[in-house]
């Protein structure tokens, strides 16, 4: 029995360095597909925050809401009923 072990032992080695490389390898694998899919959901939660933010600051940019806000605080500001002047002739 010893002599067959002795004459494949490179053989076994190489079995076992393969199984080994095998193992490791589906590990690396198996953790960039977890990493992958978290990456996902926070592109998705990140994506749907960009669109609540723009929806906000879309909808205080109107003029309606901007004309609003400065005659409820008091500071005097109206809207011009003047068009505006081309400056380039």
């Amino acid at each position: 029995m010893p002599d067959i072990i002795q004459r494949n032992a490179l053989l076994l080695v190489e079995i076992l360095l393969c199984t080994i490389l095998y193992i490791c390898n589906r590990y690396a694998y198996q953790r960039d597909q977890v990493l992958t899919e978290r990456l996902k959901r926070e592109l998705i939660d990140i994506q749907y925050q960009t669109l609540n933010t723009t929806s906000d600051v879309s909808a205080k940019s109107k003029p309606s809401y901007i004309e609003r806000v400065a005659s409820g605080n008091g500071s005097g500001l109206e809207a011009t009923t003047d068009p505006p002047y081309s400056l380039k002739k």
